[in-house]
């Protein structure tokens, strides 16, 4: 279990989240070592899920736009 403390992060550079019991100003990934590229987790999976379906949508309307294309 995560205790009040701890702070969840990710790596911009290596897409690993990990939770830092003790958080300090330069938290470092524990996969790739480095520190410029975390930045602190969205625990929102509800806004992820909005941008993926949004970008199904625009991928759906962009391939039925190229075949309409393609067809005339």
């Amino acid at each position: 279990m995560v205790s009040p403390m701890s702070a969840s992060y990710v790596c911009a550079d290596c897409d690993h989240p990990f939770v830092v019991s003790e958080p300090d100003n330069d938290p470092r990934c524990p996969k790739c070592a480095r520190t410029e590229a975390v930045e602190p987790a969205d625990d929102s999976a509800l806004q992820s899920d909005i941008w993926r379906q949004w970008l199904f949508v625009f991928a759906i309307l962009f391939i039925a736009g190229i075949a309409y294309v393609v067809v005339q």
